[in-house]
């Protein structure tokens, strides 16, 4: 029995090596240095050693999630932290991104269950998202300017199209002191300028929103709505396909709520964190590639503020007009940059109407 089980194990242990995916040989992204000079196999001598410290089942565990690339993102895979190298960090390059250089470059996705663990590591890779570094960082706030615009000069398109009060309105009974406490967020899907389903509330403290994927996710599958569209266009069917395993939105313990890309493809977000206020010209949507996360809002910003609150003369500041409003492009940007100058030419968006504070 035990010479099974140790060959059950050397066996697991040459299908991950093996899984190491084919790409990762390929040329680093633009702006990326690469991983560190040195031989090829020493990383690899390191992994190995680092998979014998585990169990069979713990094995099985990280092949489910690298054999289907994330899909499954599996268990937690836990090693003592006192491993001479940072285990996630070498599991990380190893089978995902070799031009990762330091941990700091990391983050656990909410879906991991050992963060605060001072004592364990988890080493499974689809564990982990990258940091995304915009190119440029989110401009002081500023609550007082006699430039800006108003609403009443701004273009119809510039209007919001959910706004705060409406998230109120929005609820069953349309009383707002019979919202549930619970919920943080709501949910709005676009195709173009067409509403699509219902509004998706949101209690956990984080939701998936993808598109068709071969295994069952719990969150708000935009394959299942999107057939309700009556207008949609081949644009938006195209887009949708391309969505996969889409995005995570996390309400964080410290009330940061961080946008994680699981898509292989770019998204594109708005906030009023990221646009930095009420600008006269929109800074434009931030690119996040795919596998890496932002911070999209954050609490006590100028996005809590109540809308008579945020500067004189009303001015509405945020993406769609609404503080606690977070736009979401699928796939395609939009802005000064792109020939889609506003979010209503995507073909697939979404809204995230955060709940005021109280």
């Amino acid at each position: 029995m035990f010479m099974f089980r140790r060959r059950r194990a050397i066996n697991l242990t040459k299908k991950l090596l093996r899984e190491r995916r084919a790409n990762l040989n390929g040329p680093p992204a633009v702006g990326d240095r690469g991983p560190p000079p040195g031989p090829r196999d020493t990383k690899e001598r390191d992994v190995q050693e680092l998979l014998k410290k585990l169990q069979e089942n713990q094995l099985e565990m990280l092949l489910t999630a690298v054999d289907s690339r994330g899909l499954e993102l599996g268990h937690c895979v836990l090693v003592p932290r006192e491993h001479s190298h940072e285990p996630h960090l070498l599991c990380c390059q190893f089978w995902r991104w070799p031009e990762v250089r330091q941990a700091s470059e990391l983050r656990r996705l909410p879906q991991c269950g050992a963060a605060g663990d001072m004592v364990y590591a988890c080493c499974n890779p689809f564990h982990w998202s990258r940091l995304c570094q915009p190119e440029t960082p989110p401009p002081p706030y500023s609550r007082t300017n006699e430039d800006r615009i108003r609403p009443e000069d701004r273009a119809p398109s510039e209007l919001p199209l959910l706004t705060r009060n409406s998230y109120e309105s929005l609820t069953t009974s349309g009383d707002s002191s019979m919202t549930n406490r619970l919920e943080w967020c709501k949910l709005a899907y676009w195709e173009l300028q067409e509403r699509v389903g219902p509004l998706f509330h949101v209690e956990p403290c984080y939701v998936n929103v993808f598109g068709n994927v071969p295994y069952g996710l719990d969150g708000f599958s935009l394959e299942a709505v999107g057939p309700q569209n009556t207008k949609q266009t081949e644009a938006s069917r195209k887009t949708r396909a391309k969505i996969g395993l889409g995005i995570t939105l996390s309400r964080e313990p410290d009330g940061f709520v961080w946008l994680y890309n699981r898509s292989e493809q770019a998204v594109f977000v708005d906030s009023l964190y990221l646009d930095g206020g009420c600008e006269e010209v929109p800074g434009g949507p931030t690119r996040v590639p795919a596998d890496h996360c932002l911070c999209v809002h954050a609490p006590g910003g100028p996005q809590m503020f109540g809308w008579d609150q945020l500067v004189p003369n009303g001015c509405r500041q945020g993406p769609s007009g609404d503080p606690n409003s977070i736009r979401v492009s699928f796939v395609k940007g939009w802005g000064t940059r792109y020939s889609r100058r506003e979010i209503t030419s995507c073909p697939c968006w979404l809204e995230v109407l955060l709940a005021p504070c109280r």
